[in-house]
C-alpha cells in the first residue's frame, strides 16, 4: 500500500471515530473498504500510537476516550540555497 493511501484512510478512520459514527466493526470496514481483520490491525496501529480507542456497546461506535487523536500533516520545505 503506498503512504498516500495509508495516509488517507488513517484520516477517514479518525474522521468517522471523531463523529462517533463508525458503526459496528463490520459496517465500519465496509465504510473504509477494508476486511475486518485489517480494521482491527490498523485500530491497533493507532492505539500503538498512543491513541486511546474505545468501542461503545450502547451508542455501537468507536470513539476517543480522551483529547489525543491522530494528525498527519505534510509540509513543502523551501531549500533556501
Amino acid at each position: 500500500m503506498s503512504l498516500v493511501k495509508y495516509i488517507a484512510r488513517l484520516q477517514r478512520m479518525d474522521y468517522l471515530i471523531a463523529m462517533k459514527a463508525t458503526g459496528p466493526p463490520d459496517d465500519f470496514a465496509c465504510k473504509l473498504r477494508l476486511s475486518r481483520s485489517t480494521l482491527f490491525e490498523t485500530l491497533q496501529e493507532m492505539k500503538n500510537m498512543g491513541v486511546d480507542i474505545r468501542y461503545s456497546n450502547t451508542r455501537e461506535s468507536y470513539y476517543y476516550a480522551d483529547e489525543r487523536r491522530i494528525i498527519i500533516r505534510v509540509e513543502k520545505i523551501c531549500d533556501k540555497r
